[in-house]
Parts: structure tokens; C-alpha cells; sequence
């Protein structure tokens, strides 16, 4: 199955590149303690090892008049997203 992905956000867009020094430091910083978000960051790879991702960078912030329909979808999603997760305290 093949999956695309619209974001905005850098980090998810640079993990592919970051996993194997991620994982060789079993996800450890430099002063010895986990990254925030490790466990979110391994649930991610399990995912995208199972689906054929492709990842696609969104520019956030744009104005109105410049959107084409992919930034239109993507701002409505976003936005219902972020609503939802603040619905749930997550």
C-alpha cells in the first residue's frame, strides 16, 4: 500500500535521514538520556517500514490568495486535527 503524506513539519520530514543514528544510540542523547518523543519517533519507523510513504512538504503559513488545493485540504485537516487533539487533553 502506498501512503502520501502532506506536512509542514520539518522534524517528520528529516526522520527517514536521522533513523539509523537515532537508533544506534538507542535514541539517546549526548548527555545519556532518551529524546523526547522516542516512542512516537519507533511507532513511526514500525509504520512506514510496513507502508510505502512518500512524504511531501506542505509550506505552512501561507496566505490565503497563494493556496492551491492541496494547502486549502491541508489547512482544513490541520486545523480539525488540532481542534480534535484539544477536545481529547492530548
Amino acid at each position: 500500500m502506498k501512503l502520501t503524506i502532506y506536512t509542514d513539519c520539518q522534524n517528520i520530514l528529516g526522520l527517514k535521514d536521522r533513523r539509523e543514528r537515532l537508533e544506534k544510540s538507542n535514541y539517546l542523547t549526548g548527555k545519556n538520556t532518551l529524546i523526547s518523543n522516542h516512542e512516537l519517533y519507533k511507532k513511526f519507523y514500525t509504520i512506514t517500514d510496513r507502508l510505502e510513504c512518500e512524504f511531501i512538504k506542505v509550506k505552512g503559513h501561507k496566505s490565503s490568495s497563494k493556496k492551491d488545493e492541496i494547502d486549502k485540504l491541508f489547512t482544513l485537516v490541520d486545523k480539525a486535527s488540532r481542534h480534535a487533539l484539544r477536545e481529547e487533553n492530548i
